[in-house]
């Protein structure tokens, strides 16, 4: 299926649907990556594929790196040179039942959408956080990846409509996690801090690239940490990121707390401006 606003790609071919027996469909056994596309090309490209890669052997799933280079470059010399590209690789198409046939092959669906315009006032302002009732339950085993089962997301979600930006989801200690679609990093005092994601949650890209390459380069440490919704309360900043729209600052929680948009937030809004241009 193609269109000005909606491109997709299963296994090469244009298409609009997938197999009843896929195992994406029927149990969420896949995988999938959200990327933003500038003049063609996915910023955070190497970060991406390293947590499919890394989720997919979690999932016993075989990927081709050949077949995926190839779909990805089918893909985006089709379509707009912005937007976003959504990456979906399931296990297969397979019969009844929980046990995988090792011989099945993966299905790659491929898909490209306009970039979401935003409010310019949500990075340069801040936005406020809707607390979510639902909470996160605790997989080790799932932790970290970014598997096709996001129904703790879109139960998150469905608590409110448009009159928040984001949600804060907890797992059910209390803990902080993230925001159902983005991780957070806080400062408190002067340590910069962000959420465990050893027992739930997704290890989003942006979150790696702030962890690895940009907050390294401003000589700024990050601890890893559980935090309890009262101890995030007390914090003196707070951001939100995800690799389609970059950094925006926190200003409050519902009507729990408010922070301010501080002077180290804004420091690295402007430094992952400067080095990548399309989070500006």
């Amino acid at each position: 299926m193609s269109n000005a606003e909606y491109t997709c790609f299963l296994n090469g071919e244009l298409a609009d649907s997938v197999s009843t027996k896929d195992r994406g469909f029927c149990y969420g056994h896949g995988l999938f990556e959200t990327l933003r596309l500038v003049n063609g090309v996915a910023p955070l490209w190497d970060l991406h594929l390293s947590r499919l890669k890394s989720g997919a052997v979690r999932l016993g799933i075989a990927i081709d790196d050949q077949l995926l280079d190839q779909y990805c470059d089918q893909l985006v010399d089709v379509c707009p040179a912005d937007g976003i590209m959504k990456i979906v690789i399931t296990a297969g198409n397979g019969g009844r039942g929980y046990r995988t046939d090792v011989s099945l092959l993966p299905n790659y669906l491929l898909q490209w959408f306009p970039l979401t315009a935003y409010p310019f006032e949500y990075s340069q302002q801040g936005i406020s956080l809707k607390l979510c009732r639902h909470q996160l339950p605790n997989a080790p085993s799932l932790a970290g990846i970014k598997h096709l089962n996001r129904l703790d997301q879109v139960l998150a979600r469905a608590e409110w409509g448009d009159d928040y930006p984001e949600g804060l989801m907890l797992n059910q200690q209390g803990h902080v996690v993230e925001g159902v679609s983005s991780n957070l990093f806080y400062r408190r005092g002067e340590q910069w801090c962000t959420p465990r994601l050893d027992q739930c949650g997704v290890a989003g890209v942006m979150r790696q690239y702030l962890l690895d390459e940009l907050l390294p380069g401003l000589s700024i440490s990050v601890l890893i940490e559980a935090i309890s919704l009262d101890e995030l309360l007390s914090v003196d900043e707070l951001f939100l990121c995800n690799s389609v729209v970059g950094i925006w600052p926190v200003l409050s929680l519902e009507n729990h707390t408010v922070w301010s948009l501080g002077e180290e937030t804004r420091l690295i809004q402007q430094q992952l401006h400067q080095v990548l241009p399309c989070y500006g």
